[in-house]
């Protein structure tokens, strides 16, 4: 088994995951072609997100750099970044079994009607790896790292479908298909008190800024492309330091120009991958409603997806800054924000339905959550460090490793501390997530049955 995941995690995403629609494909019936089509154009889809993205994070790393050097950063451990963890994940002993107990899981969520949808983000489950395996590392004990990446997984199917109908108008996706990446659902849970706060706070409430208003409102510099120049324009001006103007301006307009691309870019990177995507979506969703006619069953996927709208890159993009300062000017943290700096688009996407496209609220909610999590990621800093120093690729002795994904999880603080109460911890954390999801059931069926009438 632990070959198995090592070979999964070899291949990459963008190899592995075409295999799985290839196979879903053709066991849904459909030819063989149109399966091979499908599949490469998902594939292609992964290595055209990951090279913009890429291309990003390398633009901005110098940067975001001397921006950490300017506020006189000392900070002692590193964030990875989600890539390395991923490969820690599915490389350490979670990852022998991490694929068969969530497809246990998933099965045993659809029989029990806690869950209608049926994950095939198979490689998006190294993130239950590396939780479990942390929470393994930080309590001495593997049994409480296997129940909290299966609980992780619970939670990831119930909130794939709390979030599907917004998602789905949200973000114009074919009828069926449900998010299912973990991390991005972690999040979307706690939008809705957040929501529910900015809409008390006189004012607050008022600031409703979203792609569409900036657009109608400043005309040509509301355009996503524009906006991003700008983003890019203002970091490159504090971040690269003026020993040299000439070159801070040069340096600070081409780092706008560089993300303006990737503004324009992420849209369309997505949409490689929903050419692909469609096919499988509706012949999935036409075989399953047959077989549960009276369910609303949906197939789970990559943020990957919905990345692309400009309502995500806007907020992702001006956290980035926020973080590193935020790292630098925190009491007590101990982790620098690099790695996963780029990927804030994967983890804010789902709560971006939820405050309707509000840019404002969903960066400030951003920064309150991931500015928490930077004191949780210090907390599991040595579990994690223990993991990655035995599990990841090209760990150095004598460096202290961290993440965001998933050390700054708030799921990753619940379940470590749930290790010091032991198995009831875990049986507490499990009946609050069944309850949880039995109650989003019964509203839903309640919804639609008002909506029949």
């Amino acid at each position: 088994m632990a070959f198995i995941t090592q070979f999964i995690n070899d291949l990459g995403n963008f190899i592995f995951i075409p295999v799985i629609f290839m196979i879903f494909m053709l066991a849904l019936g459909r030819p063989i072609s149109e399966a091979i089509q499908s599949a490469m154009k998902v594939g292609i889809g992964f290595i055209a997100l990951s090279m913009v993205i890429q291309f990003m994070l390398d633009k901005m790393q110098p940067a975001v750099k001397g921006l950490a050097k300017a506020t006189g950063s000392s900070l002692s451990a590193i964030d990875v970044g989600g890539a390395a963890t991923a490969v820690m994940g599915f490389g350490s002993n979670m990852g022998a079994i991490i694929i068969p107990l969530c497809v246990a899981v998933n099965i045993v969520m659809l029989i029990l009607k806690l869950t209608d949808c049926v994950n095939v983000d198979v490689f998006n489950l190294h993130q239950n790896a590396s939780m479990g395996a942390i929470v393994a590392a930080y309590s001495n004990n593997f049994l409480y790292g296997i129940l909290a990446a299966g609980l992780f997984h619970v939670w990831a199917l119930i909130a794939a479908d709390l979030g599907a109908k917004q998602n789905e108008k949200f973000y114009n996706l074919p009828q069926g298909v449900s998010i299912s990446h973990p991390v991005a659902n972690t999040y979307l849970i706690f939008a809705y008190p957040f929501n529910w706060i900015f809409d008390h706070i006189p004012g607050v409430r008022n600031w409703n800024i979203t792609a569409d208003s900036i657009q109608k409102r400043f005309g040509v510099l509301g355009d996503p492309t524009i906006v991003g120049f700008i983003i890019g324009v203002l970091l490159g001006l504090f971040g690269y330091g003026w020993s040299s103007p000439y070159h801070t301006i040069i340096s600070s307009l081409q780092l706008g120009m560089y993300l303006a691309a990737v503004m324009l870019l992420l849209p369309k990177m997505t949409s490689i991958m929903m050419e692909g995507l469609v096919p499988l979506s509706n012949a999935a969703r036409k075989k399953l409603v047959k077989k549960f006619p009276d369910r609303d069953i949906t197939v789970g996927m990559d943020t990957a997806l919905i990345i692309g709208n400009p309502a995500v890159i806007a907020p992702a993009l001006l956290l980035i800054p926020v973080m590193v300062i935020l790292a630098v000017v925190l009491p007590g943290n101990k982790v620098m924000p690099l790695g996963d700096l780029s990927q804030f688009v994967f983890f804010i996407a789902c709560m971006v339905p939820v405050f309707k496209g509000n840019i404002i609220r969903t960066w400030l909610t951003s920064i309150i959550l991931f500015g928490g999590g930077l004191y949780i990621a210090t907390w599991m800093t040595p579990a994690t460090n223990s993991v990655f120093q035995k599990f990841g690729a090209g760990a150095r002795p004598g460096v202290m490793y961290s993440s965001l994904n998933p050390s700054a999880n708030p799921f990753t603080g619940l379940f470590a501390e749930a290790t010091h109460f032991g198995i009831f911890g875990f049986i507490l954390i499990g009946a609050i997530l069944v309850s949880v999801g039995y109650w989003l059931k019964k509203k839903e069926h309640k919804e639609l049955s008002v909506g029949v009438k």
